[in-house]
């Protein structure tokens, strides 16, 4: 790759002027940006964007830049459906084998992806390396740090775990978590890691009380919002027969996973059409959804931040849902947050309450969301945290 292919790569921001240093560049590894669109790669297209005016941003992955992501340099390596890998983690007992080793689909992916931007990176310089991918990513940013002298930052998108236990041993210079609970945790697993804590930001230009709405009109009100995978961890029975304990209301699921059918058949059974419904959304759509409804709530077990509670109260929902340390952390004291285990008559009183204080607390749950978590202060926070990277204090 010539000098000046090296440049284009990079030129995703105003150039400077002639006295002014050159911006820094920095270099995302995240092997679906660019094919996929989940939360991981929104977040990186959002942060991304917010900071292309003083860094220069190139985004590795598996697909080529569009709008939903930007900057991207798309690098070629199988992804998690390649059919050997695919093949081997089905076949009994080697399956397991590789599974103990994090060479799973997934991990193969991260594998291989981690490989195609070692060689990238060789020919491309950058300043600074923000890597995903448990132990491999880890592995790639340990490599950069000894072999090129840059400066790493592990962001670590899920809670603690094998993967990001892998990724922290490898001592990136900066490990972000999104939250106090998971910071303190990876610290207590890794002695002497660099943990840093920084919340994902809501886009408050599009999460709104203001704007279109999905057509709910063929729901009896009040309308219960409720989004996540549709499977036991989630709890959805639990709203399910939350709402049929109500004298009226309906129930929206939106989500995909392996418990559509037996949620599908038990609201129908206990609510009928004109009380439940559910649906897939596309990210874009969300807004749309939030605003349609009067209320947000989750059973959920566990959650490692929980966005969609944010991005509910930034469109002025009240939200219901389980308080474990996390949530008691994020939300607290912007949603009503209820004990592990709670029965559906209790989540039933708890929803009519919030909708009955709804207007009240309106604008305090809209200054909490704006004043805590604008995507603008987690922008801040990391180019901040970047800076003090790439211009260490002397020491």
């Amino acid at each position: 790759m010539s000098s000046g292919e090296n440049k284009f790569l990079f030129e995703n921001s105003v150039p400077p002027s002639p006295s002014a240093a050159a911006p820094k560049r920095i270099v995302f590894v995240l092997s679906g940006y660019g094919k996929v669109l989940r939360g991981a790669e929104r977040f990186v297209a959002d942060l991304a964007g917010r900071l292309a005016d003083r860094y220069r941003i190139a985004v590795l992955g598996g697909g080529p830049a569009t709008p939903d992501a930007p900057f991207a340099v798309p690098l070629r390596f199988p992804d998690r459906t390649n059919r050997l890998t695919a093949a081997a983690d089905r076949t009994p007992g080697i399956g397991h084998f590789l599974r103990l080793f994090q060479l799973d689909p997934l991990n193969w992916e991260w594998l291989f992806c981690a490989l195609a931007a070692k060689k990238w990176l060789l020919a491309n310089p950058c300043d600074l390396l923000v890597t995903e991918g448990g132990r491999w990513g880890g592995l790639l940013g340990r490599w950069a740090h000894r072999r090129l002298g840059i400066p790493v930052v592990d962001v670590a998108h899920g809670a603690p775990s094998r993967w990001e236990d892998a990724a922290a041993r490898c001592r990136p210079q900066a490990y972000v978590a999104l939250t106090r609970v998971a910071a303190g945790e990876m610290a207590r697993r890794v002695p002497g890691l660099a943990a840093r804590v920084i919340p994902i930001g809501i886009d408050l230009d599009r999460f709104t009380p203001d704007g279109p709405r999905e057509d709910l009109s063929a729901l009896q009100r009040p309308v219960t919002l409720s989004v996540g995978a549709l499977e036991p961890l989630k709890g959805m029975d639990t709203l399910v027969r939350a709402t049929a304990l109500q004298p009226a209301g309906s129930l929206v699921v939106l989500g995909r996973g392996p418990q559509r059918s037996e949620l599908a058949a038990l609201g129908t059974h206990l609510l009928g059409p004109k009380r439940f419904m559910m649906a897939s959304a596309r990210p874009g759509d969300m807004p749309r959804w939030y605003r349609a409804a009067d209320a947000f709530a989750s059973a959920s077990a566990s959650e490692s931040f929980g966005t969609v509670y944010l991005e509910a109260l930034a469109c002025g929902l009240p939200v219901v849902t389980i308080g474990d340390a996390v949530r008691r952390e994020v939300l607290s004291p912007a949603a009503t947050l209820l004990p592990p285990g709670t029965p559906p008559g209790d989540f039933a009183a708890a929803i009519a309450a919030a909708l009955a204080t709804s207007a009240t607390t309106l604008p305090a749950r809209l200054s909490f969301v704006r004043t805590r978590y604008g995507a603008p202060l987690m922008a801040s926070a990391y180019a901040s945290l970047f800076d003090s990277l790439l211009s260490p204090s002397p020491t």
